[in-house]
């Protein structure tokens, strides 16, 4: 099951979110057509709790160098998707520029997933932290939003659309579930965890501290609603 675009149609292209795209594709493609050197490119930037733990202040900017790496064509794939369908319309609401903190949206899950798991010797990388910052976000600020999913069934497919709110709020409910269980099947769940929380917890901070946020957002939904 797979999200791909929301009913969110403000008018405008969302340079700034197919502009990240176009860089993740640019610095990770060339690593996949060499093996050896994305290895030393992962030794070298990817989060590796274990190190991190031993000498925080020199392994510190692998919290945003890891970011940018992702491991094969499908994460990175994968990423890029979710960065489009939920990524578009937080940019239109913020405006460009607010994409430059990108690279600081995974810390909060990079830090959780350290706290789990600090003697851990297996570096992290992706994207995917920065982006569950940008759906916990999302949820709490478009949560009646309607998203477009497509789902496979073999050689078959079938669209269909859920709120925000429902598909969020499972996809968030299993990142924490799959965290507290400690599953081991190579997905680093708490760095999706702690994002997705601290990605609501800004939302709502920004709703409530932001003299004119409800009017933004009013304006905004009817403007992409009608």
């Amino acid at each position: 099951m797979f999200p791909y675009r929301d009913n969110l149609i403000a008018e405008g292209r969302s340079y700034g979110v197919l502009s990240l795209v176009a860089l993740l594709a640019a610095l990770n493609i060339p690593l996949f057509l060499d093996d050896d050197l994305q290895r030393r490119v992962v030794a070298l930037l990817g989060f590796v709790p274990i190190r991190f733990a031993l000498h925080p202040w020199a392994q510190f900017h692998t919290l945003i160098t890891s970011v940018f790496l992702h491991g094969d064509i499908f994460h990175l794939l994968g990423n890029s998707l979710f960065l489009i369908v939920f990524g578009r319309s937080l940019e239109r609401l913020f405006g460009p520029v607010a994409l430059l903190f990108f690279p600081l949206l995974g810390l909060a899950g990079l830090l959780a997933h350290w706290s789990l798991y600090p003697n851990s010797s297996s570096p992290v990388i992706g994207a995917s932290g920065a982006i569950a910052f940008l759906m916990g976000s999302y949820l709490v600020l478009f949560p009646e939003a309607r998203v477009r999913m497509i789902v496979f069934l073999g050689l078959l497919w079938k669209r269909f659309t859920l709120p925000a709110w429902a598909f969020l709020g499972y996809w968030g409910v299993l990142q924490l579930f799959s965290t507290l269980e400690g599953s081991q099947d190579g997905v680093a769940y708490a760095v999706h965890a702690g994002s997705f929380i601290a990605g609501a917890v800004a939302a709502m901070a920004w709703k409530t501290s932001y003299p004119y946020a409800e009017e933004r957002l009013l304006q905004f939904t009817t403007q992409t609603f009608g």
